[in-house]
């Protein structure tokens, strides 16, 4: 990075017109510097969306972009993920090594992804860099070779009008990708794929002409053609994080660094009983995200096989069916609609897949009473729930009835009950049970006698630890 520029880069700045030689020589050099190193952080600690990643920083050391302008050289600095001592450069960065570090799954890897990128974004918006470009460019009004550098602009920062909304909580990370996904793809349509006709012809030029000779260590001209062409052949991946997002644009707003609460709901179902709950307890349904929770989930032999283990899964109202995963990590996470509902998110880290279970939480009338209902919206299914306070304090939710697509159900001869009770050692145990309730002749006869059903179909436990909180 240090050495003297070489003769064909002096000639290439004169040929795009630089004003400072010197400093179009060292921005460029810097570009090549930052797509090796997203190459090798990406080698380490790989995303999905670290492909876009390296996709752009590639195309703009290729285009010399970052050469012209000096907004976008900083900006290409802001957004790298480590130093060139291949060091986090943020706490949110951190979080993202330390995802891969831990063997977290890919899901939450993206996830963490995205927040620290989301991140780098603000800082770019904070840092005025974007105003910095409106005034380089009208500077180079008349100049064809900026009009690029304006779309690329526009595409990469313009589209992203969700992102706030994102690191706010009121939409989830990954529809917020998805939108900006959604709104790249109209503009490359209007604009008859300006910005990728003119990457092909560049990347054509240097596979054939290569390009000036590059500092030791930094990539040519040619190596940034194969990191473009590699990266491009694998934007197939980004499909999953796309559909994640389509699938949770609808699931609420979640409050980043504070917490929505389920106790607002107990108390207009159990009125003042509510303070009888155990503190610990308490705290649970008021602020969830206070809590690491680890599970496992019990099925019996008789529901070994995966198609009947997912619908026991099911009908205990959680994701996993994994029953030989032993102090599973998982989360949940509660998000609030417009409507004043809750959303409440089971996510169950079992090795490198994340099993989701969501559900709403509404307080409806039912029999002159005011009753706590899970609503399953994507089964169509609503579980009426009978909710107690137990002796030690704890809690037991107990599914009394069910809506089937508006129709009011029996929960036939299963009866699904969980209970939180607080533990000696400060923890807490959730416990969730199927139980066979035959409530007839007939039915006792079909499910003993006939399908041989044990008493206890299966179980899923929770333990629940506070986390020490500042």
């Amino acid at each position: 990075m240090n050495t003297p520029p070489h003769p064909s880069e002096l000639r290439e700045a004169e040929r795009y017109g630089a004003r400072d030689v010197a400093a179009f020589v060292e921005r460029s050099r810097h570009a090549r510097e930052r797509a090796r190193r997203l190459s090798r952080f990406y080698a380490r600690y790989p995303a999905r969306l670290g492909t876009l990643h390296q996709l752009a920083a590639a195309s703009i050391a290729l285009t010399r972009s970052a050469a012209m302008s000096e907004a976008y050289h900083r900006i290409g600095d802001t957004l790298m993920p480590v130093s060139s001592q291949q060091v986090p450069r943020s706490e949110a960065w951190e979080r993202y090594v330390r995802s891969h570090d831990e063997a977290r799954p890919q899901d939450y890897r993206e996830e963490c992804w995205l927040q620290a990128h989301l991140e780098d974004m603000e800082k770019v918006r904070a840092q005025g860099l974007l105003a910095l470009f409106a005034e380089e460019r009208a500077a180079h009004a008349d100049d064809p070779g900026w009009a690029l550098l304006e779309e690329h602009m526009a595409v990469t920062l313009g589209t992203r009008v969700a992102d706030r909304q994102a690191l706010s909580g009121e939409l989830a990370l990954e529809t917020a990708l998805a939108s900006t996904l959604w709104e790249v793809l109209r503009r490359q349509i209007r604009t008859g794929m300006m910005i990728v006709r003119t990457y092909v012809g560049r990347a054509a030029a240097a596979t054939l002409f290569g390009g000036p000779r590059a500092p030791d260590g930094l990539p040519s001209d040619r190596a940034l053609v194969a990191q473009l062409v590699h990266n491009t052949a694998r934007l197939g991946v980004l499909g999953r994080t796309w559909r994640i997002g389509v699938r949770r644009r609808a699931r609420g707003a979640e409050r980043i660094g504070e917490a929505w609460s389920l106790v607002p709901n107990l108390r207009a179902v159990l009125g003042d009983e509510v303070d009888q709950l155990h503190p610990q307890v308490y705290r649970l349904f008021d602020r969830m995200s206070d809590f690491r929770m680890t599970a496992r989930v019990h099925l019996e032999p008789y529901l070994g096989f995966p198609a009947v283990a997912r619908v026991a899964t099911i009908l205990l109202g959680q994701g996993m069916y994994e029953s030989h995963l032993e102090d599973v990590d998982a989360r949940f996470r509660l998000f609030r609609r417009d409507d004043g509902s809750l959303h409440f998110v089971r996510e169950f880290w079992c090795a490198d897949e994340i099993r989701v279970f969501d559900s709403d939480f509404v307080v409806r009338q039912a029999d002159g009473e005011a009753t706590l209902v899970e609503v399953f919206q994507e089964l169509g299914v609503g579980a009426r729930m009978c909710t107690e306070i137990l002796d030690d304090g704890g809690l037991s939710m107990t599914v009394v009835g069910l809506w089937i697509r508006g129709f009011a159900r029996s929960p036939g001869p299963f009866r699904v009950r969980f209970t939180t009770r607080p533990l000696p050692d400060g923890r807490l145990h959730v416990l969730g049970v199927m139980d066979l309730a035959p409530r007839g002749a007939l039915e006792r006869f079909w499910t003993t006698r006939v399908l041989r059903l044990p008493e206890r179909l299966g179980y899923i436990e929770y333990w629940a630890s506070a986390e020490a909180t500042s």
